[in-house]
Formats: structure tokens, sequence, C-alpha cells
């Protein structure tokens, strides 16, 4: 990946809202721009960890990795559940913004790096992969099987070839590397343009970030108008719309249930409104007034706890919904 250069901006947004870090000896050891459009890295070293900060997809995420091992980077949020014993943590994404994140390490610096430590962090690492479990759902079969001999030969011969592959496959030293973006993707943009025009010719929107990902057709666009930021990520052929206030670019909602959050009524709806890029413009076009007023800094904390509230109702409705119809699995959560 080409060097770009440095990101004075992304710099500056690290140093004001982890302060924390600095203030504790930390250092800016780099910065770069990313291929693409308003996408970007720092690392930053306080104690014995490096935090690893990338903007990418219109949001932020944090990254640390120890001194003694560096490149393994793991997601700072997980990190922090492995050592909230007292369960004082923020519900996922338990950081909006670095300011968040900021104000989160004031009291969690110190035993966040005691938990990096060499003789620790194997065990810190596995209980931090554990934490990202516990918001998915799990498919188990109903009645255990005893695969056939066939099978378990099939199976053993899979497993023997992954492994081949694996050893065979130079592997980056960096484990974030294949995530980052290598360009932009105008064909994307062109389609966000349409679908949204009313937003950009009349309500002020502009293109926020994009980037393509290196893994199959992967690429997102966000763009900011109003209180809101809206990114459309293309997955496999399909767009898909979400939302987030651009004051916690982390907290992304799926668009139709940002809308259905909207409703007065208090109870939750039949059916979910679309989020899928195809028609998102006429629905924002409708309601772009009363979600970005919902999405301000003083009304989010209730919007976002009417979301929660029916993303959960969806969850487990979509539960019920595939236990009653599937013959050999159970969903369940963890």
């Amino acid at each position: 990946m080409r060097h770009l250069g440095p990101d004075p901006k992304l710099e500056s947004l690290s140093r004001t809202g982890l302060k924390i870090l600095f203030d504790n000896g930390g250092q800016v050891v780099s910065t770069e721009c990313l291929p693409g459009v308003g996408n970007s890295q720092v690392w930053i070293r306080v104690l014995d960890i490096e935090f690893r900060i990338i903007q990418t997809g219109g949001g932020l995420s944090a990254y640390a990795a120890p001194r003694h091992a560096p490149n393994s980077w793991q997601s700072v949020e997980s990190l922090l559940m492995t050592i909230d014993f007292e369960h004082k943590l923020p519900p996922p994404p338990v950081y909006g913004s670095l300011a968040d994140l900021g104000s989160l390490l004031e009291s969690r610096l110190q035993p966040l790096n005691d938990a990096l430590s060499r003789e620790r962090f194997a065990s810190t690492v596995q209980a931090a992969r554990q934490s990202k479990m516990k918001e998915l759902i799990a498919l188990k079969p109903r009645v255990a099987v005893k695969p056939s001999t066939a099978r378990e030969v099939v199976a053993a011969t899979v497993r023997g070839i992954a492994k081949t592959v694996r050893f065979l496959t130079p592997k980056s030293k960096d484990n974030r590397a294949k995530f980052l973006p290598v360009g932009s993707d105008p064909e994307l943009e062109q389609q966000v343009r349409q679908e949204f025009d009313n937003l950009f010719r009349n309500f002020g929107a502009q293109i926020n970030s994009n980037g393509r990902s290196r893994i199959m057709d992967f690429a997102t666009v966000t763009f900011d108008v109003g209180n809101l930021r809206v990114r459309a990520s293309r997955d496999r052929g399909f767009v898909n719309v979400s939302v987030a206030p651009i004051h916690a670019v982390r907290e992304w909602h799926s668009l139709g249930v940002a809308l259905q959050a909207l409703q007065e009524n208090g109870g939750i709806a039949q059916s979910t409104p679309s989020s899928i890029l195809r028609g998102a413009g006429r629905l924002l076009d409708r309601d772009l007034v009363k979600l970005s007023e919902a999405f301000s800094e003083a009304k989010y904390p209730a919007a976002r706890n009417r979301i929660r509230e029916i993303s959960e109702s969806l969850k487990q409705k979509w539960m019920e919904d595939f236990n009653q119809k599937s013959k050999f699995y159970h969903a369940t959560t963890p």
C-alpha cells in the first residue's frame, strides 16, 4: 500500500479526544492517509501499549497491541470488556467517539496496560474474543448426530488442505491490513448521489468518505447531512443504508430501524422500513428533519434507547420464527 502522507486532522482529533494518553506520556508515533477519500490512521504509544486509530467508512475504530507483540491488534472495546469486572461499561459499541473513549480510559489505562503484559496477553486475547460473541446468535443442532466415518475422513482431509494453504500463503505482519481500503469506488458514489439527489441539491449533503476493500466487492460511501452521517455499504452486490449521529460516528443503526424509532405510538410496528439503497432517498426526504433532530446530541440518548428496544425485539422475533420453522437447528444467544 502506497504512503499518501500524514493526516494532521486525525492527529489533532486524537490529541483532543484521547488527551488522557498524552497526559500519561503518550506520543504520536506515526500518522498517514489511506487510499480512497476520508480514510486515515494514527499510531500512539503510551506506557507499554501501542494504540492504533483507524478512520474508514465514515467511522472510527481503535485497536491496541502490547509492545512485546506489535501488530497483534485487538479492538479496544473488546479489551475493555475483559477488564470490566464491575460491569460499568456502556453497551456495545462501548464508545461512540474518541472523546467517549478518552473518558473510559481515564480510570482504565493502567489496568489495560497490565492486561496486555507478557504474562497475561494470551488469556486477555482469548477473553476478548469471547466478549465479541456475546451479541451474536448461535445456531445449535437440535439433536447431536455422530458423523459417519466417511464424513470424518472428508473433514480431516479438508482441515489438512486448509492448514497447508495457510502455511504456504504469505501472512502479513499486520493483522488489520486486509481490512484497510485500497481505493475509492466511483460507481457506488454515483449511485449514492443519484439516490439522495435531493439531499445534495437542497440540504447541503457532503461526501465524507469513500473506500473500496480488497475483499470481494466491499465498498462504503458516507455523507453528512444535518446531524446525520449516512452510510451506504455494498456487500456481495447488495447496498444497505445505515445512519449514525455525527457526534457519535461508531453508533450505526440500520435506516429502517432508525425510522421506525421515530414513531410516536411507542409500539413495535409490524414491519420495518427497508434499509436497502433503492428507495432510501424517498424515505430520508420524508423524515430527514425528524431524524436529524432525534440524532442531535440533546435528543440522541432517548432515540438510542428506543432503537435498542426495537432491535432487541426484532432479534427475538427472528429467533422465534427461525426456531418454529427449523427442524435441525435451534437459535439462541450466549
